[in-house]
């Protein structure tokens, strides 16, 4: 009766969580509510089986001679696999800095994520890709992974690009706008950008802009970007 008791408590445990999961990431909850379940609901989850794992020794060993010797042998693998899955990361972190210079700023490329690294925390760091995304790739992960680094700063790529204005438009705030719009681009690397005000033969004002980016293929994402900035998508440009 006792082991039947037990294997119905797990089905209801593992159904209970899996429909509270459904739940959590329902359109119709408020998206502060879905972020709070995000975080609570994988901490309670993993309580309440340690609890759950700790009652079927007691269910199934409570009058074997060997109980007590039982139950801390549990108390101390639960505390090493704890401690080690935060060590871990720390540790590995520790060594990655150690021996690859990372610093914010910088573009990081791995197999699961590349942009420019917004943090450098004690378990993880956080990359912002190029959708604006901040991703977060905890060290023990990025440990076993392979990192590709950008150049040096004396191979960062040039690049040219003339931006027309749309009639009214006012030259001097464009320029204030786009240079705003360029030191939030992750793709844009040091020196900063340049926006100089041109004037072309036929007339019409333009804006030349002069920036530095480690991959060509960057130029054509903040190409596209400066467009949505002319044509008034103020979002465009930096990350949500």
């Amino acid at each position: 009766m006792n082991i039947l008791i037990f294997v119905l408590a797990g089905i209801g445990v593992a159904l209970i969580f899996g429909l509270l999961r459904r739940v959590s990431s329902a359109k119709v909850l408020r998206e502060s509510v879905r972020k709070g379940s995000r975080k609570v609901l994988p901490l309670l989850e993993l309580v309440i089986w340690v609890v759950y794992a700790f009652w079927g020794v007691h269910v199934f060993f409570r009058d074997h001679i060997f109980f007590d010797a039982i139950v801390v042998a549990m108390v101390v693998i639960l505390l090493v696999s704890l401690a080690w899955f935060v060590l871990r990361d720390f540790l590995a972190g520790v060594l990655i800095r150690a021996e690859k210079p990372f610093e914010p700023g910088q573009v990081m490329r791995t197999s699961e994520a590349s942009g420019k690294i917004m943090k450098l925390g004690s378990l993880s760091v956080e990359l912002l890709n190029d959708d604006g995304e901040v991703v977060r790739i905890p060290y023990a992960r990025l440990n076993r992974d392979l990192i590709a680094l950008p150049p040096g700063k004396e191979d960062n790529l040039p690049q040219h690009a003339e931006v027309a204005l749309l009639p009214g438009q006012n030259p001097g705030e464009m320029q204030k706008m786009i240079t705003n719009a360029m030191l939030s681009m992750p793709w844009i690397v040091s020196p900063p950008p340049e926006v100089q005000v041109v004037k072309t033969p036929d007339g019409q004002t333009v804006l030349h802009v002069i920036y530095h980016t480690h991959m060509r293929s960057h130029a054509r994402l903040v190409e596209e970007k400066l467009a949505g900035v002319i044509a008034g998508d103020l979002t465009a440009p930096g990350p949500r």
